[in-house]
């Protein structure tokens, strides 16, 4: 467990329009017993400006990293009671959403920009900034790394991840 605290972590990110996307769920999240799905938790930002806001409010938070998940923890820890922590993807919420009883909720967010938190940390390998081994891993418990596709695949496996999942017309000569 990190030993930092919810005002260390708070200075490593600013939040990107907290205060608009608050607004815009408002009116689906500020009535009693109101739940909202954090697709994307990172360190809790949005999060926790939600359940400050909003003290009736309900919260599932979703995160494929685990460090994410621990810091948000720690910086959330005055609303613990009010959160179901998910470590997976938001492609797996509704399976999720029915594990915990829930048939619909009343909000949304999704932060679908690059996490600060993966760029900033040069262990992560995601930074071109940083001389670190190239990993690239969202969730640091899964085993393959970007080292392993870059370093162990063939070209044509490479061309064919870029073709299918990134429509990338250059893809051979990419891979190459």
């Amino acid at each position: 467990m990190s030993t930092e605290t919810a005002a260390a972590i708070a200075a490593k990110h600013v939040s990107v329009l907290l205060d608009r996307c608050i607004e815009l769920l408002e009116p689906a999240i500020s009535r009693p017993n109101a739940i909202v799905v954090d697709a994307t938790l990172g360190m809790g930002g949005h999060s926790l400006e939600m359940l400050r806001r909003f003290p009736e409010l309900r919260l599932i938070a979703f995160d494929r990293d685990p460090k994410a998940i621990e810091l948000a923890k720690i910086r959330l820890a005055d609303h613990l009671d009010r959160v179901v922590f998910v470590p997976a993807e938001y492609d797996q919420i509704a399976a999720s959403l029915e594990a915990n009883g829930l048939s619909s909720v009343d909000g949304f967010l999704f932060d679908l920009g690059v996490s600060s938190l993966q760029l900033d940390d040069a262990e992560r390998g995601f930074s071109y900034n940083h001389d670190a081994a190239l990993d690239m891993r969202m969730d640091t418990t899964a085993q393959l790394s970007a080292d392993v596709v870059v370093n162990q695949y063939s070209e044509s496996e490479i061309a064919k991840i870029l073709r299918e999942y990134a429509d990338e017309k250059f893809a051979h000569r990419i891979a190459n």
